[in-house]
């Protein structure tokens, strides 16, 4: 008869377990978010694995930085909110492309500018 092992679970969606209900090495995982976790011998909870589950912004509040393609696709867009959390923002987004496309930044500091706007601003593109 085959053994089942079922470790320490939870199905409430971002529940993650405390350092108190896990022993060292004991794996815990949230059913829902498909994460697993388990408890250091510094008593701190770590997420095991779970590479399927990062978000960006989770890459980016932890300070980490990559070195491969970062793909947005199906009309994704960067979106840059200014310093007021209000109702505009600005949308950075490309056309359906015919080909493979480069745009490179200069280096030097300044502000961009578009095709048309004055060089006064710093680097055009375009033109």
């Amino acid at each position: 008869m085959a053994t089942v092992i079922k470790p320490k679970r939870s199905e409430t969606a971002l529940a993650v377990p405390t350092a108190g209900s896990l022993q060292v090495g004991e794996l815990a995982l949230n059913v829902t978010d498909g994460k697993f976790f388990t408890k250091t011998s510094s008593n701190a909870v770590k997420e095991v694995g779970g590479a399927g589950s990062v978000t960006l912004q989770d890459v980016t509040t932890n300070g980490s930085t990559t070195i491969t393609n970062i793909t947005l696709d199906q009309g994704a867009k960067l979106v840059f909110e200014g310093n007021l959390a209000n109702s505009y923002e600005t949308f950075f987004t490309a056309v359906e492309p015919t080909a493979d496309n480069n745009i490179s930044l200069p280096n030097q500091s300044g502000v961009l500018a578009m095709d048309g706007d004055a060089l006064a601003y710093g680097i055009v593109f375009g033109g």
